[in-house]
């Protein structure tokens, strides 16, 4: 994480700044400022700063809605999505609200509040498309100033994985997958994964072995490996670390170094060669994950 917020935030919205968000809009206009990226095929994650100054704000998108504050707090306002309401101050740095599809979100601040937040879109049809077999919760409710730390973190996570360009779908998805669930545990919704909680059969884990060792090179989704086993994504998560002692990514990451450790010592093949073959999107990523895993560099492995 950067050394402020406001500096993170600010760092964001100066690689390029777009206004009047699709679906959010702000009264007066152009007070706010906005950076899209997207997702696909199932969200979106935006960085919005709004002027120093009293507004109202109103938004209904057919995505589910996370609002991650990252500064600000509020003296004087309310908010309220779908009739569910709060007035009064907000230390807006603290909370999060989520808005379920399809849900208006609306308000006012009567104070000069700086805000700045993360918004993050997720869409679960295009979640159940791309993995069939992910089922989408029909009746979330809204959450408004929610404390939970754990939700926090996930998006947190979220947020700085997509800024530092670390866009392995894999490893998102796994982020966007347990976001889910967590709304579902705060509301005490039903799980809608298999109720077995216990580890991979020795077919399964061969099947997926197999797979992961013939796709190191490609872009390897955790609906893909939960199809082989025939498991909703969020439940394929728990219980492969039950069974690999460490997350799908984590494992693949682990699998793509070793790989690449194997190119270094029985090849004269250049470390940027290797880095690409085994899956990483570039030298910096390769560096990182080959020392962290490794314990040292891997120029220093292949020097005689």
């Amino acid at each position: 994480m950067s050394s402020s917020p406001h500096a993170d935030v600010q760092a964001f919205l100066d690689e390029a700044v777009e206004s009047e968000p699709e679906g959010l809009t702000y009264t007066p206009p152009g007070i706010s400022q906005v950076i899209h990226r997207a997702l696909p095929p199932w969200g979106a994650i935006e960085c919005v700063q709004v002027a120093h100054r009293p507004h109202q704000f109103e938004m209904r998108r057919q995505q589910h809605q996370f609002v991650l504050y990252r500064q600000g707090s509020v003296s004087d306002g309310e908010v309220s999505i779908d009739g569910l309401r709060q007035a009064g101050a907000r230390a807006l740095d603290q909370v999060i609200d989520f808005i379920p599809a399809g849900a208006l979100f609306e308000g006012w601040t009567g104070g000069r509040a700086r805000i700045g937040y993360v918004l993050v879109s997720v869409d679960e049809d295009q979640l159940a498309e791309v993995c069939p077999t992910y089922r989408a919760q029909k009746d979330l409710r809204p959450l408004i100033s929610c404390h939970d730390g754990f939700l926090r973190g996930l998006l947190e996570r979220l947020d700085q994985v997509v800024r530092d360009g670390k866009t392995d779908m894999l490893y998102l998805e796994t982020l966007v997958m347990l976001l889910m669930q967590e709304v579902r545990a705060l509301q005490q919704l039903p799980d809608t994964s298999p109720s077995n909680t216990g580890e991979l059969g020795l077919v399964q884990r061969q099947r997926l072995t197999e797979y992961i060792e013939t796709s190191l090179a490609n872009e390897v989704r955790l609906a893909d490996l939960s199809n082989i086993v025939n498991l909703s994504p969020y439940h394929f998560s728990r219980v492969f670390r039950r069974t690999f002692g460490m997350s799908p990514y984590q494992y693949l990451l682990l699998c793509r170094v070793n790989r690449a450790k194997h190119l270094i010592t029985t090849t004269d093949r250049s470390l940027l060669d290797i880095a690409l073959d085994t899956g990483f999107a570039g030298a910096s990523q390769f560096s990182r994950a080959f020392r962290r895993i490794v314990g040292q560099s891997a120029s220093e492995l292949r020097r005689p």
